[in-house]
């Protein structure tokens, strides 16, 4: 085991609770779990697995409920884990010299969000700062999608990037509860402080998920030219707005706002995908099955494979008859 706290906040995880446990309770000192009002079988199954148990009233505020959790933490480091998620313990165990280091404060990891709509299935990447020290200089802010890295970065300590993986399956159905209760808290977020981008681009993907392309669409526009998202979140707006754009058959903005180039793998296959599609509405068939044929698309990990084949059998058939 490492000298290391795991920490999670839930409210009814009991169906996915186990597994995350479980993937954490062999290199984990100690398990904090803050539970803010379940009325399942959560606590029982946290218990189960030895997990230290605290209950704190919800405010609507995931920072103040981390935070709460980080006060009974004992131990040098805190890894933060969510009910739906799970490590990867053999990447933790091959990242953890990184633990050793006197200056890093913060290590940022790769979170793998399994995305299922139906039949379709595909995964998104990010990097989040999931483990940190625990330090009482270091606390969470903002009251959704809460951010560490600045109070890391404020305390005096580097940030530094991982191979450590962490599964999220949350977004592998549309949760109508969480996503009405994440909409109220960034809204309310973005009423004290409208020039917050970062709650902005999230409310923005939240329409964006649910179908609410118009809204969608609106939040994404004020968003183009921010200097506070990084450039990660920048590239996701262009490639939102295109295909917002493609939905509206309004193929030269899908042109205008995907004319670029990602040095990720996963992000340039999405955004091959949409420039394709506009291609292939256009009947422009030979080009359209260039980038349909191109490897940064085939193996994107956001790209549902089911529509590649889709789109190359409708090419065939079409150009058969022309």
């Amino acid at each position: 085991m490492y000298d290391i706290t795991a920490l999670m906040i839930v409210k009814n995880g009991a169906e996915r609770i186990g597994k995350a446990l479980a993937s954490v309770v062999d290199l984990a000192k100690q398990i904090v779990v803050v539970d803010t009002g379940s009325t399942d079988r959560t606590p029982i199954i946290a218990s189960q697995f030895g997990a230290e148990l605290y209950f704190y009233e919800w405010e609507n505020d995931f920072s103040k409920a981390r935070n709460y959790g980080l006060l009974f933490a004992r131990y040098p480091w805190i890894l933060v884990i969510d009910h739906d998620e799970e490590l990867n313990k053999q990447s933790f165990v091959q990242n953890a010299h990184l633990l050793e280091q006197p200056n890093v404060g913060g290590i940022r990891v790769h979170i793998v969000n399994h995305v299922q709509r139906g039949d379709s299935y595909t995964k998104t990447h990010h990097t989040y700062t999931r483990i940190f020290r625990n330090d009482p200089r270091i606390r969470f802010e903002g009251p959704i999608h809460e951010q560490i890295a600045q109070s890391i970065l404020d305390a005096g300590f580097e940030l530094i990037e991982s191979d450590i993986t962490i599964d999220h399956y949350g977004y592998s159905t549309i949760n109508i509860d969480k996503v009405s209760r994440n909409r109220k808290i960034l809204e309310k977020t973005l009423a004290e402080n409208p020039d917050d981008d970062w709650s902005l681009f999230n409310l923005a993907e939240t329409e964006f998920s649910i179908g609410n392309i118009e809204k969608a669409q609106s939040l994404y526009e004020r968003l183009t030219d921010s200097v506070q998202l990084n450039p990660e979140q920048l590239e996701m707006v262009r490639i939102r707005l295109g295909q917002i754009a493609l939905k509206k058959d309004e193929y030269e903005k899908v042109y205008d706002f995907c004319n670029f180039i990602s040095e990720d793998q996963h992000r340039e296959g999405l955004r091959l995908l949409v420039w394709g599609t506009a291609l292939l509405m256009e009947h422009r068939f030979e080009e359209a099955k260039k980038i349909f044929d191109k490897p940064e698309l085939q193996f994107s990990d956001m790209v549902d494979k089911n529509q590649i084949k889709n789109a190359l059998e409708i090419i065939s058939f079409l150009t058969k008859k022309i």
